[in-house]
């Protein structure tokens, strides 16, 4: 078994003990929709299809099967991202969310394009990877982190493979649109939300400190 296999296993065990897990998948899957709609006028809805990439425990399946969504998942057990072709056809999905994948491969292209080719015309890309800019301190504090984006950088290399109307936002989950906008996002991101996690004694309007980044994007 390679390291990188070895690490999502241990990964995916230490994940499966943390009973907040339920409510973080149904944060994120807010934060998915609420950015969709805000931002691109797209409703998420019943009918739809998503493929999660790197869906680990596919902690977010429950959610978006609740919402009577179609949910398909691929992960290391069952593919090499930079090596091998999905196993899904042309145009067959309307969002694709692939959540802290992109920093574990050394090269993204065959990954990108395809995604690029499973998404139908006019359907969306989501994902989070940490933002090098505020995480330089500790991203290589994981083991298997092989490669740092900026925005700027995550833009350029979406752009260069072919999506459209890229948006580059901190990782918040369930915050108001302001949040996710403005030249200093990041900043405030970063320092003037000085707690994380899911801590009820704090409260929620000091919580979300984040050193990560969404990517948005239309094929």
């Amino acid at each position: 078994m390679s390291l990188k296999k070895e690490y999502f296993h241990h990964k995916i065990e230490v994940d499966q003990k943390d009973n907040t897990r339920k409510i973080f998948a149904e944060r994120e899957l807010y934060t998915i929709q609420f950015l969709l709609r805000e931002f691109y006028g797209f409703n998420l809805d019943k009918g739809h299809k998503i493929l999660d990439l790197g869906s680990g425990d596919n902690f977010l399946r429950d959610s978006i099967n609740s919402r009577e969504i179609s949910y398909s998942s691929l992960d290391i057990e069952e593919l090499d991202f930079e090596k091998d072709k999905f196993k899904f056809g042309n145009n067959s999905f309307d969002l694709i969310v692939s959540l802290a994948v992109i920093e574990h491969l050394k090269d993204p292209n065959l990954f990108l394009n395809e995604i690029m080719r499973v998404l139908k015309p006019g359907s969306f890309l989501f994902l989070s990877t940490p933002n090098w800019k505020y995480s330089k301190n500790n991203f290589f504090d994981d083991v298997t982190h092989v490669k740092p984006y900026s925005p700027d950088s995550l833009k350029q290399l979406l752009e260069i493979k072919g999506f459209n109307k890229v948006m580059l936002m901190p990782s918040l989950r369930c915050k108001s649109k302001w949040w996710y906008k403005g030249k200093f996002r990041f900043f405030i991101a970063n320092y003037f939300l000085p707690f994380s996690g899911t801590n009820k004694l704090i409260p929620n309007f000091l919580k979300g400190k984040s050193q990560g980044m969404f990517a948005l994007a239309k094929k």
